[in-house]
């Protein structure tokens, strides 16, 4: 009698496994809705006060994964958009013990952009408060469809961030194409930059080119006072960063509307 041994699982056989339980995972987080929202302020520096926040979603899932690795299995399992969607709802819902002079920054990928459920979701809102923040690290297939879903929100009053300056794959190009309101500097770039000359320069430049756009600079990670001198000095717009404030509930500013 011949024996059939059952052949171990090829690497093809253990990614569909793997995709299939991300899957079931991300589903079930979407069903649950087991993350919330916390809010980072953000400093104009000419004035010293808060003008803004920056949405940031946390998951409340055990054992813990950053928030980059959520959003990138869902989009790796083709649910990118709808976890983008629950959490840009959700960031919307939860800001309303936030003043209302100020803004509200959330971040949105370019195919979640161009899905047009923004359009619908932000007409319940004040467009002059909402800054749409494009990450750097995704591409961009299809400027015309970004366009053709920006230009409108834009015209209402919504503002556009290129995020991750400095850090991500997008060149000059991309920003010309875009002419954001706003662009974030990467900490990357804030880091030392109060002990390191080149960094000065290059952030020195960035602001320069800001101006010939008509934008406004936001320095991330702002973590010592040595940092956000030199960032003054150099004609940053806003900051952002523990030095600042640290993520927290919108209820926890206590604030009002």
């Amino acid at each position: 009698m011949s024996l059939h041994l059952v052949p171990e699982p090829t690497r093809l056989t253990a990614s569909f496994v793997a995709q299939g339980s991300k899957r079931r995972q991300i589903s079930q987080l979407l069903k649950d809705k087991t993350f919330h929202s916390v809010y980072q302020p953000i400093m104009e520096l000419c004035s010293g006060r808060v003008v803004g926040f920056e949405c940031l979603t946390r998951f409340e899932e055990l054992p813990y994964r950053s928030p980059d690795r959520w959003f990138g299995d869902a989009a790796d399992v083709g649910l990118g958009v709808a976890l983008e969607l629950q959490t840009f709802k959700a960031a919307l819902r939860e800001c309303a013990d936030l003043p209302a002079s100020a803004f509200i920054a959330l971040n949105v990928s370019p195919d979640a952009i161009s899905s047009r459920w923004i359009s619908a979701v932000l007409k319940a809102v004040n467009p002059k408060r909402v800054v749409l923040e494009l990450t750097e690290h995704a591409p961009v297939a299809d400027y015309g469809a970004l366009h053709a879903v920006l230009d409108p929100l834009r015209e209402r009053g919504v503002r556009l961030a290129i995020d991750d300056v400095g850090a991500g794959y997008a060149n000059l190009q991309h920003i010309l194409e875009l002419r954001p309101d706003i662009l974030k500097l990467d900490v990357s770039l804030t880091r030392d930059v109060d002990i390191c000359p080149a960094r000065r320069t290059l952030m020195g430049g960035l602001v320069n080119f800001a101006l010939t756009l008509g934008s406004e600079v936001l320095a991330e990670g702002v973590e010592t006072p040595d940092q956000l001198k030199a960032l003054r000095a150099l004609g940053i717009d806003m900051v952002q960063g523990y030095l600042i404030g640290r993520p927290e509930e919108a209820s926890q500013y206590n604030i009002g509307v």
